[in-house]
């Protein structure tokens, strides 16, 4: 793999990422304005997934 395609792809996961996090951006917005959830419960949830640690190992296989 020379460096142009290197740069591509890194460029293309930097699209996806970016795409995805405005995907995920809209969805807390539009759930917090309808009243279903707080950005505090959000951060919560996060924060309660990041100490489970291996949660996304479990999700994956």
């Amino acid at each position: 793999m020379n460096d142009n395609e290197r740069d591509d792809e890194e460029l293309e996961l930097e699209d996806i990422v970016i795409s995805n996090s405005y995907g995920i951006g809209a969805l807390i917005n539009i759930l917090e304005r309808k009243g279903l959830i707080t950005k505090d419960e959000l951060l919560d949830e996060i924060e309660r997934l990041e100490e489970e640690g291996d949660y996304w190992e479990d999700e994956i296989h």
